[in-house]
């Protein structure tokens, strides 16, 4: 008799490597949402007593400002008003969506699922719906997630970003509070429809002593290790993605970067040597909005016309456990 380990291996060992190849994934529509509470670094210096200056912040962050959500208000609000947002661009009825995720690190509840409150609120009832907790590389996750159950029998999905970072920081810990501001942004998929998903990767490197939260907890961040995870990972991504497409690193028109430090999205970019001009950047505005950041980035690129259908667009995202990925769109 065979055993299974030997017969599982047999079984791999005689079956084809195949990579998933071109995705129909056409965005019908993005929305953003965040709160209007704003707080400046001045401000944030002279509530907490941290010792720093507002000019130190915007020095080695680039963030001027970040929205924090009023102590009633959810991550499912937040996620709820982005969705609305995008189903109303997309002229798509709440009840006409398959499937929603949610990526957030700042649920409601352990217990449902974010995108099932979400799904409650808009009054979609008998679509999928389900969490992705992958901090930073959230929504790039999510996005991988949603465009592959397109090729199955899914026709329409809502892939949101949320998370309310300004809760799970120690207001008194420079090295995190600084950072992190609260927000959502949502994206309307479609099975139909011209825009594709050319190559798409998340991976992780198991590593929670870097960047971690624990239940009930605050962050910890050794800052460093963070700073060369992310040069490392953020310009290889994007030269796997465009290989593994046969696309040109200098043909992508729009490349929306997870938002965690405007140092880290420069030094980036200068490395695969993309103008910032087509970089997509927010973090004077919003902060470190964990996974809300590049689909609120994205939101805002498009809708100021700075990528168009046919367009080569790269979302890359990277963050806690270590993890990180990206997807190379096609408008």
């Amino acid at each position: 008799m065979v055993s299974a380990s030997k017969l599982w291996t047999k079984i791999r060992e005689n079956t084809p490597r195949r990579s998933c190849g071109p995705m129909t994934a056409s965005i019908l529509g993005t929305g953003a949402f965040a709160p209007e509470t704003i707080v400046t670094n001045k401000s944030l210096v002279e509530s907490s007593g941290i010792d720093t200056t507002p000019a130190w912040i915007a020095s080695k962050t680039g963030i001027l400002e970040r929205r924090f959500a009023s102590p009633e208000t959810t991550a499912s609000d937040l996620a709820t008003e982005a969705a609305l947002r995008a189903l109303e661009q997309a002229g798509v009825p709440p009840e006409d969506v398959d499937l929603f995720i949610v990526a957030t690190s700042t649920p409601d509840f352990t217990m449902p699922a974010t995108a099932c409150l979400v799904q409650e609120k808009l009054g979609a009832e008998g679509g999928m719906a389900f969490d992705v907790a992958n901090a930073c590389a959230g929504f790039v996750t999510a996005f991988d997630l949603a465009a592959r159950c397109l090729q199955t029998n899914t026709e329409t999905a809502v892939v949101i970003g949320v998370d309310i970072g300004s809760r799970i920081v120690d207001p008194n810990d420079r090295t995190t509070s600084v950072f992190f501001g609260d927000g959502a942004g949502a994206v309307v998929l479609s099975s139909e429809g011209t825009g594709q998903v050319l190559a798409s990767r998340v991976q992780s490197r198991g590593n929670t002593h870097s960047l971690n939260v624990p239940v009930g907890g605050t962050m910890t961040m050794i800052g460093k290790d963070i700073w060369n995870f992310a040069t490392d990972v953020f310009p290889e991504t994007v030269r796997y993605l465009c290989a593994k497409a046969q696309v040109p690193v200098d043909e992508i028109k729009l490349l929306v970067p997870h938002q965690a430090n405007d140092n880290i999205i420069r030094c980036g970019a200068a490395e695969l040597g993309i103008p910032m001009e087509r970089v997509a950047v927010n973090i004077d505005r919003y902060g470190n909005t964990i996974a809300a950041s590049i689909p609120i980035a994205l939101d805002e690129a498009l809708a100021s016309g700075r990528a168009e259908r046919g367009d080569y667009v790269m979302l890359v995202g990277f963050g806690a456990g270590l993890s990180w990925g990206g997807n190379l769109l096609r408008l």
